[in-house]
């Protein structure tokens, strides 16, 4: 049941950022083309192309233009991946926010709420809190951006791999599907200018005014993925916490058969704390 519902979160995924918006830079990109060829009589030519498709070459067109759809979305989403990972590298603050979640988790909830989680998960506190991994198997991980730096690509993916096998409602999977959907935007968004601007024969202010537009745009894109980024990896932590706390609690309710020794064994862990 899981694996059904992971699998139907995957296709939806390609689906949005990638098949979505590479059907948009094809769109574009046959708009330029046949701009180029034909610039006083785009209307007609576009007409012409479209008469002169008819029986099977419909349906071969048709998967080419998927096909070509997908490739071309896929590569325009792994270049803005690329470019992400690039920004993340030179954001001084972006590093430090990710490198203080351990820190804000604590202060949020309590050292002793905290270490609880961790002797059930040993191996995120062994990520969590042991050095940077040697430069030879950073290189093979090959994490994205700013999680290339500790242990916190481990520590993200293990709390979220847990979330999805065992309470897939606290997995962070909508804020992974937003990141995917807008860095998708970038390339049909430069695409789509470019094609405006062939196709309306602007005048050099609408142009600039254009770019100008699309720039601002790319800006805000990143700076919102940044900030979703930061929290795909807080709500990772977090709701692994949430999680164990929620599970704890459900044991202490009247009629659990473990109920009075996992207070028992509470009571001591939050001694030692």
């Amino acid at each position: 049941m899981a694996s059904g519902k992971r699998f139907a979160f995957y296709i939806s995924v390609q689906l949005a950022s990638v098949l979505v918006p590479g059907l948009v830079a094809v769109t574009c990109i046959t708009a330029l083309v046949l701009h180029a060829e034909h610039p006083h009589d785009f209307a007609s030519a576009v007409s012409s192309a479209a008469q002169s498709i008819r029986g099977p070459a419909v349906i071969l067109l048709d998967v080419s233009w998927l096909a070509s759809a997908y490739v071309l979305g896929y590569v325009g989403r792994e270049i803005a991946f690329r470019m992400l990972g690039i920004a993340e590298r030179l954001s001084a603050r972006h590093r430090m926010a990710l490198n203080t979640l351990h820190l804000e988790i604590e202060n949020a909830y309590g050292q002793a709420v905290v270490e609880r989680c961790l002797r059930t998960h040993p191996l995120l506190g062994h990520l969590l809190h042991t050095a940077p991994p040697s430069p030879r198997s950073a290189a093979l991980r090959q994490p994205g951006g700013a999680l290339r730096i500790g242990q916190g690509y481990e520590a993200f993916t293990y709390a979220k791999s847990w979330l999805r096998q065992h309470n897939p409602a606290l997995a962070p999977d909508s804020i992974e599907a937003e990141i995917n959907i807008l860095l998708s935007t970038l390339m049909p968004l430069a695409l789509g200018t470019w094609a405006a601007i062939s196709l309306a024969s602007l005048g050099v202010t609408a142009v600039a005014a254009a770019v100008l537009a699309a720039a601002a745009v790319v800006g805000i894109v990143f700076a919102q993925v940044l900030r979703l980024r930061r929290n795909e990896c807080w709500e990772a932590l977090r709701n692994l916490l949430e999680d164990h706390e929620m599970r704890l609690a459900a044991a202490r309710l009247p009629g659990s058969p473990s109920s009075g020794a996992d207070a028992g064994d509470d009571g001591q862990g939050d001694g030692a704390a």
